[in-house]
């Protein structure tokens, strides 16, 4: 027998009701359902054959973490705001369900990012899909950190911190810091420094083998964010490892192209007409 999960975001009153809909066509269809509503609700041992999540980009991190290691296929309707990652329309659920069973839909690969914490006192490690932030939770200092690739300096900044990014995380606080959009199927590491004091630092855009190390030189804790909530209380003694982890993400997606949303998300979608913007 298939089984999915299926998950929703308990604060979205139309996130429950479709998810309570989704549940019973999945009972229709004779599949094993487990309706998840409770955030942060460990669904690691469940292996389903998809993930199923009613919500916004923040239900798909959250449920995403709580799927573990190695995740079933996410099938992600949109009921926020941006939808970068719940990308699917949430009045076609009951059709994609089958075709998701079907196999009849298009699966996109990203990968994530593993962070490890180097320390003589304790140790830590977290998967992110979309990035890692250190960042000063005192926004009148500037923090000053370093980055290291593969043992090698490569730059120290003094500025409100920094962004380690997946291509997937790179429409999100990476590409509020600056960084460059990346194809959301690429393999690479984007680094982004967030307000950097030095004019000279820029985004750069790594090779996905390597490994970035950072340091913070601050008199206090620095706050660590792992798609977007606080992790960790770094401290200035210990480094942060950060390097592509072995886990991979697939969406499932009834585009049938890689970038109509983000043509669509970023206002991409004018050509010119005589002179006019037109929309296409």
């Amino acid at each position: 027998m298939s089984r999915i999960v299926i998950v929703a975001n308990p604060d979205k009153p139309d996130a429950l009701s479709l998810a309570g809909e989704a549940e019973r066509e999945a009972a229709r269809l004779g599949l094993d359902v487990r309706l998840s509503t409770r955030i942060g609700e460990d669904l690691a041992g469940l292996a389903p054959d998809f993930a199923a999540i009613f919500g916004g980009d923040g239900t798909v991190l959250g449920a995403v973490a709580a799927l573990g290691e190695n995740p079933p296929p996410i099938l992600a309707f949109n009921l926020g705001r941006l939808g970068y990652l719940a990308e699917n329309p949430p009045d076609g659920f009951p059709e994609l369900i089958r075709r998701a069973l079907a196999g009849e839909l298009r699966e996109s690969v990203r990968m994530r990012l593993e962070a490890n914490l180097k320390s003589a006192r304790r140790q830590w490690r977290r998967a992110a899909l979309n990035e890692f932030v250190l960042a000063s939770r005192l926004n009148r200092r500037l923090l000053p950190l370093s980055a290291w690739v593969d043992g090698e300096e490569l730059m120290n900044i003094r500025g409100d911190g920094i962004v380690v990014a997946t291509p997937t995380g790179s429409t999100a606080y990476a590409l509020a810091a600056g960084g460059p959009v990346a194809s959301p199927e690429l393999s690479a590491i984007i680094l982004a420094p967030i307000c950097p004091h030095q004019l000279a630092n820029r985004s750069l855009v790594l090779d996905p083998a390597e490994m970035v190390s950072l340091r913070h030189f601050s008199d206090r804790p620095v706050g660590l964010l792992a798609d977007g909530l606080p992790c960790l209380e770094m401290e200035g003694e210990e480094t942060l490892e950060v390097r592509t982890s072995a886990s991979r993400i697939r969406f499932l997606s009834a585009a049938a192209g890689r970038y109509k949303l983000l043509r669509e998300k970023l206002g991409w979608g004018w050509k010119a007409d005589s002179g006019r913007g037109e929309r296409r």
